[in-house]
């Protein structure tokens, strides 16, 4: 065995047992990802060459990495805990169960665009838990409810939980500046394509609907695309979050017929602090003479020397790794956000005795669990980067494919998440893989990043772990096997569309 193809094998070995972790033993992602972590640092220490005290400054880009991304999901997290344990969730979803009257009009708004619209605020599985049960308790069958809202909300993942998911693809794969725009406008082209094509296959799901609804679909498809390609531009982590809004205000206007029935007040009211957190960075972010003023703020960020490692591999020095600008960070008007939906809860009278006490709680537990498994991947993936074990892999699947791995990206993307549970471990783990695989086949890494991402989306309405915690709040228990089954047909159908997109941007884009 040659040296070159040994180290293949070892590259591949954190990858792998990580995914069998998740998937065979039921070991908790972030327990799995720090333990694999490990094994990563001895591979890097003895198989890669790479020296000790190199090693502990890729883990604390890593690190670094992680807490940057934190600073985004656990404001994110504090917001949707309020709008949770006050009433104002309760109050948002009762509005919306009566607004759509038919069997077609109600699975186009709470297995699709509601479910958006919670990924974009929450993420972390929100969407499944709270919509499926919502479409089954309107009298679509349990299974079918888990796996039209799976198909539905995919395509706002990467988006989703104030952009987690692309940071990390951003992030790991050390885009800057200038590629750091192209991937995010490149990925919210894919995903809007894909945000009709999930509007449609769920229509497909309710014989006769097609005439019925179909304008009103399609409307509303146009208006989530728009926005989320038009958000994006200006800051990627409100894409979902605008999108879902949008998608929702639009629905409440298109989707009710003489019988439906609602209240504009508690909606106002309960998308008041989300409509207040997306005027900020609008403004913020978009506003020429404010960005000036808050860009004034000084950045903080770490450097890194220039390291080495087996194989002639090189990480080039880094200036200023992920730097953090405190007024152009989204996190600061997440916590602004937070704190007004508080006192608007209370002031309106949607704040039930205790409920400080289990936002503290639920929140503190969140927070931690979500911490775990973010800081235990990206140092993994960090490790294997600069030890150069993704470029080993990269080079071995370039030579092994060719330009025909152009058109399998996203279906590595896809697998990373149906084995981790989560996109952003999926791009965590792979994302720095897809950029030096484009190096190697001298295509744009952000168009191959993009098929990683959007294929990461689709495997997320195809994970064992997703339809598992739906099926147990759906009433669907033991029937993950069956939801599965129902959602593969659509989700072979947005692979490929996937595939199409991810060529079409590598050759043409």
């Amino acid at each position: 065995m040659t040296a070159q193809l040994f180290a293949t094998l070892a590259a591949a070995v954190p990858l792998i047992v990580l995914g069998l972790l998740v998937l065979r033993s039921g070991v908790p992602l972030g327990v799995s990802a720090w333990g694999i972590a490990g094994v990563a640092a001895v591979l890097a220490l003895t198989v890669f060459s790479l020296p000790p005290e190199w090693l502990l400054l890729a883990v604390a880009k890593g690190a670094w990495t992680g807490i940057w991304i934190l600073l985004l999901v656990i404001p994110a997290l504090l917001l949707f805990q309020v709008a949770e344990s006050s009433t104002a969730l309760a109050r948002l979803t009762d509005e919306l169960g009566s607004t759509a009257p038919t069997p077609a009009r109600r699975l186009l708004l709470l297995g699709w665009v509601f479910p958006s619209f919670l990924q974009g605020v929450a993420g972390f599985g929100t969407p499944v838990v709270m919509a499926a049960p919502m479409l089954a308790r309107s009298g679509v069958p349990p299974v079918a409810a888990v796996a039209a809202v799976l198909v539905g909300y995919h395509w706002s993942v990467t988006f989703g939980s104030m952009g987690s998911s692309f940071f990390v693809a951003a992030a790991t794969a050390q885009l800057t500046g200038a590629e750091l725009a192209a991937f995010a406008v490149r990925s919210a082209l894919l995903l809007a394509v894909h945000g009709l094509a999930a509007g449609l296959l769920l229509l497909r799901r309710v014989p006769g609907s097609w005439t019925g609804v179909l304008p009103q679909a399609l409307t509303i498809a146009a208006v989530m695309g728009v926005t989320l390609v038009a958000t994006v531009a200006v800051q990627p982590a409100l894409g979902s979050t605008a999108a879902g809004l949008a998608g929702l205000c639009a629905a409440f206007v298109l989707l009710p017929t003489d019988e439906s029935s609602h209240a504009w007040r508690p909606l106002l009211l309960a998308a008041a602090p989300y409509l207040l957190l997306t005027g900020l960075v609008v403004v913020a972010f978009g506003v020429p003479v404010v960005r000036d003023i808050v860009e004034q703020v000084p950045a903080v960020a770490p450097s890194f020397p220039r390291t080495e490692a087996a194989f002639g591999h090189v990480n080039p020095a880094v200036d200023a790794l992920q730097p953090f600008r405190p007024l152009l960070h989204a996190g600061v008007y997440l916590v602004i956000a937070a704190g007004f939906a508080a006192l608007l809860y209370r002031r309106v009278g949607w704040w039930p005795a205790g409920t400080g006490a289990a936002i503290r709680t639920s929140w503190r537990t969140r927070s931690a669990t979500v911490a775990t498994s973010l800081l235990g991947l990206t140092v993994l993936a960090s490790v294997m980067v600069d030890a150069g074990m993704i470029e080993v892999l990269a080079q071995a699947l370039s030579a092994a494919l060719g330009v025909v791995y152009i058109a399998v990206a996203p279906a590595v993307g896809a697998l990373g998440t149906i084995l981790t549970g989560s996109t952003t471990a999926s791009n965590a783990l792979l994302a720095p893989l897809q950029a030096a695989a484009a190096v190697r086949l001298d295509v744009a890494e952000t168009a191959l990043l993009a098929g990683q991402t959007v294929g990461g989306n689709v495997g997320n309405a195809w994970t064992p772990i997703n339809a598992v915690v739906a099926a147990a709040a759906a009433g669907a228990a033991g029937q993950e096997g069956a939801i599965l089954r129902s959602a593969a047909p659509d989700v072979a159908l947005l692979l490929l569309l996937a595939v199409v997109g991810t060529i079409a941007l590598a050759l043409f884009g």
